[in-house]
């Protein structure tokens, strides 16, 4: 069965049970798209659906505290963030510079500013302390590379992992 919220309005049921929801919704000059999915209907609290549209109502500070914790894995040579830049950088060359927004002379600090958020997944079925409960997908380039850059946060709205993918 459907379930009916003042954010998102009607919340389609799966075949399998689930809900899904989609939406386009601009950030600062790039449109995002932003679902919810959750696997079983049951299993979602209306607090989390409430949590839910808090997190993309408030976008624009949940994507600056995504970047904040991306700038924080710098100082780490083995971190997910890092070994994405230096992914790039060596199979852009040249051309990443074109791809910058800004070109401070720190190339990692450059290519996290001019990262495009492609995507937000919020699944309010996963709305447990330990559980990853939104997700952020950035990439450099997606026209150009598959790689994702991945930010998670819990239902509190705590960053709680960087992962690559792709």
């Amino acid at each position: 069965m459907a379930i009916e919220h003042d954010f998102f309005g009607v919340i389609d049921e799966t075949a399998s049970g689930g809900l899904a929801w989609a939406d386009a919704v601009e950030l600062a000059d790039q449109v995002v798209e932003v679902e919810l999915l959750a696997d079983d209907e049951t299993a979602v609290p209306e607090f989390a659906v409430d949590a839910a549209a808090a997190l993309i109502q408030a976008l624009e500070g949940f994507d600056a505290r995504a970047r904040d914790a991306l700038i924080a894995e710098l100082s780490s040579r083995q971190s997910a963030t890092t070994s994405y830049i230096d992914e790039h950088v060596d199979r852009l060359g040249e051309t990443l510079l074109d791809l910058l927004v800004h070109n401070s002379g720190d190339i990692a600090v450059d290519v996290l500013r001019s990262l495009q958020l492609l995507r937000v997944t919020v699944q309010p079925d996963h709305a447990d302390e330990d559980e990853v409960f939104a997700t952020f997908d950035y990439s450099i380039s997606p026209d150009e590379t598959d790689a994702i850059l991945t930010v998670s946060f819990d239902v509190r709205g705590d960053v709680v992992a960087v992962e690559t993918q792709g």
